[in-house]
């Protein structure tokens, strides 16, 4: 009798082991497509306004934004320095690099440093990108 519900419970801890693991390679697909998608809406409004190249047109946004001369909000020039590391490129490093004030985050006034930071360690290779491992040359 002691090994009739040693077994089972041996079957029900397998089974809870697979449902977790299950969960969880949904769970980092569904938010790896999640980025996927911003990152290609993101990419899409930029070469609205500067058609070509994805690098080009993110960078011209950038300079073209508040951080520059322009009018968009804050967060959309994060999401744009976010896209540039994102896509991985690394024409966009000396760019990104240029950006680098060494001063503390002024967020009404100037770009994140930390994500320009994070954004040059991606293209540095220095953060693994998961997005682009995944679904890179599957969406694009």
């Amino acid at each position: 009798m002691g090994s009739k519900s040693t077994s089972r419970w041996r079957r029900r801890l397998l089974k809870g082991i697979l449902i977790v693991l299950a969960l969880g390679v949904v769970g980092i697909l569904s938010f790896s497509l999640g980025i996927e998608w911003t990152l290609k809406r993101t990419c899409e409004m930029a070469t609205r306004q500067y058609p070509g190249d994805k690098v080009d047109a993110l960078t011209m946004s950038v300079r073209t934004e508040p951080y520059g001369y322009n009018a968009h909000r804050y967060d959309t020039n994060n999401r744009l320095v976010w896209a540039l590391g994102q896509l991985g490129d690394r024409r966009a490093l000396p760019f990104l690099q240029s950006l680098v004030t060494g001063e503390p985050c002024d967020h009404e006034t100037n770009l994140c440093q930390g994500e320009i930071a994070k954004a040059i360690a991606k293209l540095e290779g220095g953060e693994f990108n998961l997005p682009a491992f995944l679904w890179r040359g599957v969406l694009n």
